[in-house]
């Protein structure tokens, strides 16, 4: 029952909350002109589905080239981590060994 309201609230607040946008004349302009070109758009796509799939295999191969290039981006950045990590290990080697050959020194005067 809870849950009802909860939903039913957010539905009000969200039509009186749009509603009160739209008493600004720029507001209104920009949603009427956005719903104008949305369905100018849905009237293209409906007379032409070829060119609505075709706009969507567009977009999906630009979606999905971004994501490649941002995985390939990251996995860069985790292989120079992951040098880096490897030269202080190699650094942190050579400082130990160092050290005992301080502590030896000391131990044979």
């Amino acid at each position: 029952m809870k849950e009802h309201k909860f939903w039913k609230g957010m539905i009000i607040g969200a039509v009186v909350g749009g509603a009160v946008t739209l008493l600004d004349k720029d507001t209104r302009n920009y949603v009427w002109n956005g719903t104008k070109q949305a369905g100018r758009s849905a009237k293209s796509y409906t007379s032409n589905p070829s060119e609505a799939i075709r706009q969507l295999r567009l977009q999906y191969n630009h979606l999905t080239n971004r994501v490649a290039d941002g995985a390939k981006d990251v996995l860069e950045v985790l292989n120079k981590v992951e040098a880096l990590l490897d030269k202080v290990s190699e650094w942190e080697k050579e400082i130990e060994k160092d050290v005992e050959k301080i502590a030896d020194h000391r131990d044979v005067s």
